[in-house]
């Protein structure tokens, strides 16, 4: 497993296809500042303070108050120049890599989340092969919270699908403080660059840019990639990209020599759409990393899914842990999949095979 220091052509497979209604993002606007009080929500600290009043906009950075204050939301300040100030706590302050604490999987974790719609670039292929479309963010709403940087996933969509159909999963991995980015492509498998990649790219560029909430908050060395079907095949052939650090494609999968990190391949039992000796195909096929196929007895190729509702499923909480583990090393979990009596091993809901993960 990754060490924590400072500092799947793709086979289009029929899927379920469900529309539900998008939810919008809200974008919080900016106010006049407060003339003394430096401004809430800035990115580098307060102005020339003046007598006067409340303001709600984002501050500059300037010669500063001796009497004025930190804004919160623009709070009023007392007269003056002086020392300039901080808009926010933590404010140009870059996150650390490291450990988050233990959490279960099962459970939503500790942080709010936001959907943002349509963000990044258009990539891929639209719907009957129309425009190409954007993508859907699932992500912490406080992405200072805690201070750790956050890790990436990338998310593909199983065939005619969208991030809509996976919201239960995809909120949830948010939940537990993973940024998410999945293409609004119902034909992920297509696009040069693919989308699944074209997230991660956007995601890594937002992460430099000043002016995103998402600066200097992403884990750029733990990034993962999972997905549905089509999604899964898709999910497969992005993991020969060196970025991406560990995979788990949920029913789909094909051969991937080039993998930079430990896999997990999913199959359902009763799936009769991708079968797991597809699966198994792509398991035989690595040999140079980690590698689980497990097969849950009583899935079949969509009904694992959380359709509505916040209480994820089993398939779906496996998936969290596994992303947890190698993405945000969380050791209390390992034991799920690793050693010679892993938890899932001995759980008759599952059938497991296992490639150098003894250890």
């Amino acid at each position: 497993m990754r060490q924590f220091a400072r500092s799947a052509c793709c086979l289009p497979v029929v899927a379920v296809a469900i529309q539900l209604a998008a939810v919008g993002c809200g974008s919080s606007s900016s106010g006049t500042p407060g003339t003394a009080g430096t401004g809430g929500g800035g990115t580098t600290g307060g102005g020339t303070g003046q007598a006067g009043g409340a303001g709600t906009g984002s501050g500059t950075a300037g010669t500063s108050a001796t009497a004025g204050t930190t804004g919160q939301g623009g709070a009023a300040g007392s007269a003056a120049t002086g020392s300039a100030g901080s808009a926010d706590a933590g404010a140009g302050t870059a996150c650390t890599i490291g450990a988050f604490p233990a959490a279960d999987p099962s459970m939503p974790g500790p942080f709010a989340t936001v959907t943002e719609n349509n963000v990044g670039p258009a990539a891929g292929v639209g719907a009957d092969g129309g425009a190409a479309p954007m993508f859907t963010l699932f992500r912490p709403m406080d992405l200072k919270q805690g201070g750790l940087c956050h890790p990436v996933i990338t998310w593909g969509n199983g065939t005619g699908s969208t991030p809509n159909l996976y919201r239960a999963l995809l909120n949830h991995l948010a939940s537990h403080g993973f940024v998410v980015i999945a293409s609004n492509s119902p034909q992920v498998s297509q696009g040069d660059p693919p989308p699944m990649l074209a997230g991660v790219t956007w995601v890594l560029e937002q992460n430099a840019d000043p002016s995103s909430v998402m600066y200097q908050r992403i884990d750029t060395t733990h990034i993962g990639a999972t997905g549905h079907s089509q999604g899964g095949f898709a999910t497969t052939a992005a993991a020969g990209d060196a970025r991406i650090t560990t995979i788990a494609p949920l029913c789909g999968a094909q051969n991937q020599k080039n993998l930079h990190g430990p896999a997990m391949l999913f199959c359902g039992g009763m799936d009769t759409t991708v079968p797991c000796s597809t699966i198994m195909n792509a398991y035989n096929g690595i040999t140079n990393q980690p590698v689980m196929l497990a097969s849950y007895l009583a899935a079949d190729h969509a009904n694992w899914i959380t359709f509505g509702g916040s209480t994820v499923k089993p398939v779906e909480v496996t998936t969290t842990a596994w992303m947890r583990v190698h993405l945000m090393g969380d050791t209390a979990l390992r034991g799920r999949f690793y050693g010679p009596s892993c938890t899932l091993c001995q759980d008759t809901a599952w059938t497991v095979m296992r490639k150098m993960m003894d250890q």
